[in-house]
């Protein structure tokens, strides 16, 4: 049985990507004169990724984990406080005003009655509808 060797695709373009990005905002950074110290260090940081992720990209393999946890865990925690603000400044308000005003869709605060049938609307009654209900 012949093993395949492992492709290094993954890192090449962690490689070329990240290094080529951090490339084009030093680059930007210079011409701008703006984040001259940062800019000191990504663009010799940008180059080299972009040379190994081009010749060697097995020594990006650790990097490229790095890179990859790092993005896991903002994102874990960014995702939650996105979702948390929609919840709370959005959807609450939302679900607030709508209750003061007695928005009821399910009519649950009905009165007693011996049926809880509602007549079909006008649209419902057509056949029309159910074979092109959108």
């Amino acid at each position: 049985m012949r093993i395949k060797p492992r492709s290094y695709r993954v890192e090449r373009e962690f490689g070329l990507i990240v290094g080529g990005v951090f490339v084009v905002l030093s680059a930007w950074w210079f011409y701008r004169g703006k984040f001259l110290s940062v800019a000191s260090i990504t663009l010799p940081l940008g180059a080299l990724l972009v040379l190994l992720g081009f010749y060697f990209p097995r020594a990006l393999v650790l990097p490229n984990k790095a890179w990859t946890t790092l993005a896991e865990a903002l994102s874990y925690v960014s995702t939650r406080i996105i979702l948390a603000v929609v919840y709370f400044l959005v959807l609450t308000p939302i679900g607030l005003f709508k209750r003061a005003f007695g928005w009821d869709p399910l009519h649950r605060r009905a009165k007693p009655s011996e049926s809880y049938w509602r007549p079909y609307g006008v649209r419902q009654q057509n056949r029309r509808h159910y074979e092109k209900m959108f």
